[in-house]
């Protein structure tokens, strides 16, 4: 089996682990929101390789959806959902308002994507193609080891919408089940709406400014969230314990996705050639790991 079915079929499964998870718990908000970052996920891949013509996805996944040059795998939509449901669970637990949540959802999922990226473009021919870059480890205002800025700038801009939304939405929790569902749907559609004007603005802004925005932006944006998370952590860690028996299934997603990026780029031989980018993989899953297996002490 290739790299880009294993990692396929693990995402089935982490999925399948997370739906349980919510439907034992009878976690209807995080349900309905895993259903509203799942259809803007589909919604924008499918919008987006037809419309930029700047990535093609590989024809080697199981099941895809979407004709031919313009597929995408299915599993993808599904993760954007599961990502942002245990990046969410993970966020809240250090106490920011609502908007700073929002973002730090995003942050969890970008600093894991900034691994799974550089991976997933080189193993098998690539789960995805950008068209007409080149492959390197290179480091520049143009790409990021060969992986777009405004790809990464992508997922501040599409998550934290999404759950901002959201919890705007959790704060009025009145309403039939078929007006929750058209709720939720509303806020991912919403949220392809949002993430379309501000990739539009990005791609503008990248084209007259030779592709230093969305670098600067997205670099600017990820090192201001890194450290409000670093010393959120440093302030409330004596109001964290460790309770791993209620967090598993969170621990396992986000150790799978992050052992698979590891994994790969050490096979690629990433790691070796780049130590930095290895040891930052390490400290970004461990601090993912423990946030992951903690929740606030009760008094």
């Amino acid at each position: 089996m290739n790299w880009i079915n294993a990692f396929e079929i693990m995402c089935y499964l982490l999925t399948a682990m997370l739906l349980a998870d919510l439907f034992i718990h009878r976690s209807w908000r995080e349900i309905r929101l895993f259903c509203s970052a799942a259809l803007a996920g589909f919604v924008l891949e499918l919008l987006a390789v037809r419309v930029t013509g700047i990535y093609h996805y590989s024809p080697l996944f199981y099941i895809s959806i979407g004709f031919k040059p313009y597929q995408f795998p299915f599993f993808g939509g599904l993760m954007w959902g599961g990502l942002t449901v245990y990046s969410l669970r993970i966020a809240q637990k250090l106490g920011f308002e609502k908007i700073m949540t929002a973002f730090v959802t995003g942050w969890l999922i970008v600093s894991m994507d900034l691994l799974l990226d550089v991976a997933a473009i080189r193993l098998n021919g690539g789960f995805w193609v950008w068209d007409g870059r080149e492959i390197t480890l290179e480091i520049n205002h143009h790409m990021f080891m060969s992986v777009i800025w405004v790809n990464f700038l992508g997922y501040l801009f599409e998550t934290p919408a999404i759950v901002y939304l959201t919890l705007r939405a959790w704060d009025w929790n009145e309403g039939t089940a078929a007006a929750k569902a058209a709720q939720s749907i509303g806020i991912g559609l919403a949220g392809v709406a949002i993430v379309g004007a501000a990739s539009g603005i990005s791609l503008f802004l990248n084209s007259v400014t030779d592709e230093w925005f969305a670098c600067a932006a997205f670099l600017i944006l990820w090192t201001y969230l890194t450290a409000r998370v670093v010393l959120r952590v440093l302030q409330t860690k004596g109001l964290l314990a460790m309770k791993p028996a209620e967090n598993w299934p969170v621990a396992v997603f986000w150790s799978a996705m992050y052992l698979y990026c590891l994994a790969a780029l050490w096979k690629l031989e990433i790691i070796q050639a780049v130590p930095l980018y290895g040891i930052l993989g390490v400290f970004l899953f461990l601090g993912t790991l423990a946030l992951a297996l903690s929740e606030k002490k009760t008094t």
